[in-house]
């Protein structure tokens, strides 16, 4: 059964439709995530890191829920970083395994810190929370003040760094709650 070139273009406008249908509400969703982000302050890491939090947490979009979102990229980012580590001290000098080991415990602060957070943000408790990313932020910190004290190159800089920086939003995003 041979199709008409009418048929064919009909069918293409309705994949169209559908298909902009899908990526407007998608769009909406992170739309509303980088308004709230926008206020932070690293707003794209907020955008790129919550925003791919965005569909576990319904329709309302509020600076809660995208601290929620934060935690969980927060938390997602530091057992990337715990794995990294597990590689990084196998090539590691004696001195850096050394430092590694407590950087590895300091990741288990974190860890610790951040369920803390969420605790904390079930009761909507701001100023707890800004402690925790406090404690968080000085353990990223003192993982890479070992380095300095043994004079070698942290494996774990990126993951530090993006780690202060997501400790910055969640501090941001509770004075928003």
């Amino acid at each position: 059964m041979a199709r008409s070139p009418a048929h064919a273009t009909l069918l293409l406008v309705v994949a169209v439709v559908a298909a902009a249908a899908c990526w407007t509400t998608a769009a909406g969703e992170n739309e509303e995530v980088a308004e709230i982000c926008k206020k932070t302050s690293y707003p794209e890491v907020c955008i790129a890191t919550a925003g791919k939090q965005a569909s576990k947490y319904g329709a309302t979009v509020d600076p809660l829920a995208v601290l929620n979102m934060q935690v969980d990229a927060f938390a997602m980012r530091t057992e990337a970083a715990r794995k990294h580590l597990t590689e990084a001290v196998k090539t590691a000098t004696p001195k850096g395994a050394k430092a590694l080991d407590l950087c590895d415990s300091l990741y288990l602060d974190v860890e610790d810190n951040l369920g803390a957070a969420r605790r904390a943000i079930g009761f909507k408790d701001a100023v707890t929370i800004r402690a925790m990313m406090g404690m968080a932020a000085q353990d990223m910190q003192g993982c890479d003040e070992q380095f300095r004290k043994v004079g070698e190159k942290n494996p774990m800089d990126h993951f530090n760094r993006s780690l202060l920086e997501m400790s910055e939003i969640c501090r941001s995003l509770s004075n928003m709650i």
